[in-house]
């Protein structure tokens, strides 16, 4: 598939309007891109105790999963946060990122201001933890 550099952006910037973020203020929003042609959707929801606060890239994977898709099926990830700089997924994203996601899948992340950088999952967790190290 090809894709739109403008298209994605604009895509996040609405999507990000339906995340949960009464505390912070920070929207992330996530769109995964189906081999099929579908997207998955995810955006942050945050919580008054803060663990249970769920960050886009936890929301949209999951429903890849629950829809019956796995990481075969995704052509591109997307993800926008609220941020000057370029705000790469946290720690606990990454790892699930690294188990739902192929290594060498592709990752483009937006900033605000539309700066976009692509990255692949290995690279955003080089050396990772995974089921080979069980």
């Amino acid at each position: 598939m090809n894709f739109s550099k403008e298209i994605l952006f604009s895509e996040l910037m609405e999507l990000k309007n339906n995340a949960y973020v009464p505390y912070s203020n920070f929207r992330v929003a996530s769109i995964v891109y189906l081999k099929n042609g579908e997207k998955v959707v995810g955006v942050n929801v945050e919580n008054a105790a803060y663990n249970p606060t769920i960050c886009a890239e936890r929301c949209v994977l999951p429903q890849v999963y629950a829809q019956g898709y796995d990481a075969n099926d995704v052509e591109l990830m997307t993800l926008y946060t609220d941020s000057d700089n370029v705000g790469t997924p946290c720690g606990t994203c990454r790892q699930t990122m690294t188990e739902l996601l192929q290594p060498e899948q592709i990752v483009m992340i937006f900033n605000k201001k539309g700066y976009c950088k692509s990255v692949t999952v290995s690279e955003l967790l080089p050396d990772s933890f995974t089921e080979k190290d069980l």
